[in-house]
């Protein structure tokens, strides 16, 4: 294995490791980021728009997949 390749497998492996500690300090939701207690969307989303798109896409993914399913 060639070191250059070693170098890009460590920074790879490296903004995994960030993204992966991201999602879990915040969730799935930046809404409320800077809230000094960290609790991303743990304090609830009432009038979050950025929540608010996800549950709407949730949705339309769930009515698709039911209609895919009745086909």
């Amino acid at each position: 294995m060639l070191v250059s390749t070693t170098v890009v497998g460590l920074i790879i492996a490296g903004l995994a490791f960030l993204s992966v500690r991201r999602l879990w300090r915040n969730g799935l939701c930046d809404c409320h980021k800077d809230s000094p207690y960290g609790d991303g969307c743990a304090g609830g989303c009432a009038g979050c728009s950025g929540c608010a798109a996800a549950a709407r896409m949730a949705a339309d993914l769930e009515r698709a997949a039911e209609a895919n399913r009745q086909r």
